[in-house]
């Protein structure tokens, strides 16, 4: 056992303490023993070993709750029905409730999912950056946005429009499956312009766009 969690760069007798007779796992909240903190602890260890949890890069024009989403789309963190089945939950189906032709994962929801593709598309091509041929995770396509050229304000901008996409993709999945609400590709990609616009409008010092300029993406005069 402890070798299990030397391979995972967790010391087993510094984080399994015993107080008044009563095992504890170092990190969890409660007075009793979790096997769920043990669970995610080991997950994140993993995750810190292998390199590829990225860092939660804050964007404060865009609410925490977009920031917080995003990143745990990106290190499939999210409740998709592949990881509710993992996590013991009895489910009907775990196929995308909207397509209905592939297991529903982080990575389907966000981008794999035509509907989902569709919704970046548009996007995309509002911000005039060109939809990548080659980009089969919610991460590399964030990472190919990252990369376009543009002036740091410009990064910022668009970045909070990814936030933004992501959290209306997300909302939008929610209808459907709770609510068997169809949230069309376009009104989607219509509410996702108008939450851009509300978050620079509210949350940055920056000068107030026209909304018209906004709608073609005209953003010159925040530069």
């Amino acid at each position: 056992m402890d070798k299990i969690f030397e391979k995972e760069n967790l010391a087993l007798n510094q984080n399994l303490i015993v107080e008044n007779g009563v095992c504890k796992w170092r990190n969890a909240s409660d007075s009793l023993f979790s096997v769920k903190q043990v669970r995610e602890d080991l997950e994140k260890a993993r995750l810190n070993l292998s390199g590829i949890e990225p860092k939660l890069n804050w964007n404060s024009w865009a609410p925490p709750k977009g920031n917080f989403l995003l990143w745990r789309a990106v290190i499939d963190r999210v409740a998709s029905r592949e990881g509710l089945a993992k996590r013991g939950v009895p489910l009907v189906d775990v196929n995308c409730p909207r397509c209905g032709l592939h297991v529903e994962t982080s990575n389907h929801i966000f981008l794999s999912c035509l509907w989902a593709r569709s919704i970046w598309w548009n996007v995309l091509a509002w911000v005039r950056i060109r939809f990548p041929a080659d980009c089969s995770s919610l991460a590399d396509l964030l990472n190919y946005v990252k990369e376009s050229p543009g002036s740091r304000v410009w990064k910022r901008i668009v970045n909070m429009v990814c936030i933004s996409t992501v959290l209306r993709i997300w909302s939008a999945r929610n209808a459907k499956v709770f609510d068997d609400c169809f949230i069309p590709i376009m009104k989607t990609v219509d509410l996702v312009k108008e939450d851009s616009y509300l978050w620079i409008c509210n949350r940055s010092k920056w000068k107030k766009p026209k909304w018209e300029n906004w709608m073609m993406f005209d953003v010159v005069e925040l530069m």
